[in-house]
């Protein structure tokens, strides 16, 4: 109930915007999901704002899931494998939201045989590249995807010394180590710039990395070990008054995940999580000697937040299931 899970073919079917494939966009068809505003980021879950959904990539936490101030989202469709958006009773895994989570999976690769694909658009181009690194052992998998519109400014005289564009690269590396033991290492880097003749840049993006190990007790039980990095800043550099602002939002999180199977109908998920957060309110400081403004740096912030989950899943019937956590 109120969980939706869609595999990118399905995704890659559904109407697109410029011809570009947009997974935020195409979860606002779903029932209950609506876009956040002409112009603004993110989605709204049955009434809730966007900053109260949590997105992961990989389990990396994303501060922000937009391209162009929320024309377009932050995931390459070609690296992407499937989403679950729950809106609705959210598992304990997740540590409890007010709207909603979405979790999107990127692919793992192809460890039998190199394979690239890519599309050419309107705003953007991309182009992914897939392959083994140990033949049916491990595997890579590097998308990267841009915007260029920016090449085509210059051409037109009002606005030739303005930049607006993006760009992100996807990573994952895979490989089994045996039968019961599986290593992964994903990655995602993003960047917008916005540059107004010369006179105000605006840049931000997200960085994340997620190295994780599974490993396989038994048929019944088998574990995943996280260690996630994420990181999201934002900077200004106002050119005409001499100053620049920068702040950021740094995570690293360890989790320890179990899943055990006690029978056909039982299933027990439990586990650890601890998440340190570091924030940085606000750097300002001079680009230039002439400039007026002093530099002033606002004091950072820490938290750490740990738990302890459990939960439940009891299948009644096949249309049935009963759900319990906390």
């Amino acid at each position: 109930m109120s969980v939706n899970s869609l595999a990118i073919s399905t995704i890659k079917n559904m109407p697109a915007a410029l011809g570009e494939v947009d997974i935020i966009k195409s979860i606002t068809l779903l029932p209950g999901v609506t876009n956040g505003g002409e112009g603004a980021s993110g989605f709204n879950v049955r009434g809730g704002a966007a900053d109260q959904n949590l997105i992961l990539l990989d389990e990396a936490i994303m501060f922000n899931s937009s391209h162009l101030f929320g024309f377009f989202s932050v995931f390459n469709p070609d690296a992407i494998k499937d989403i679950k958006l729950y809106k609705g009773g959210i598992p304990a895994s997740y540590g409890g939201r007010v709207s909603s989570v979405l979790n999107i999976y990127q692919k793992d690769g192809n460890s039998n045989n190199f394979s690239a694909q890519g599309g050419i658009g309107l705003i953007s181009s991309r182009l992914l590249i897939e392959g083994p690194l140990k033949k049916e052992k491990g595997s890579f998998l590097v998308g990267g995807r841009s915007s260029y519109a920016h090449l085509f400014l210059p051409l037109i005289e009002s606005v030739k010394d303005n930049k607006a564009y993006f760009y992100d690269l996807n990573t994952k590396l895979s490989y089994t180590l045996d039968s019961k033991n599986n290593l992964f290492l994903s990655g995602y880097f993003g960047r917008d710039v916005f540059d107004i003749a010369n006179l105000f840049n605006n840049a931000y993006g997200n960085s994340v990395a997620n190295f994780r190990w599974n490993h396989l007790f038994s048929n019944q039980l088998f574990s995943n070990l996280s260690l996630i990095y994420s990181d999201y800043d934002y900077k200004l550099d106002f050119s005409f008054a001499h100053f620049a602002w920068n702040s950021s939002i740094v995570t690293l999180n360890l989790k320890y995940d179990f899943k055990h199977y006690l029978t056909d109908k039982i299933k027990l998920e439990y586990g650890l999580n601890s998440i340190y957060y570091k924030f940085d309110p606000g750097l300002i400081k001079p680009t230039k000697e002439e400039s007026q403004i002093q530099m002033n740096k606002l004091t950072d912030k820490y938290a750490l937040e740990s738990s302890l989950y459990g939960g439940i899943n009891y299948q009644l019937n096949s249309k049935t299931s009963l759900q319990l956590g906390g």
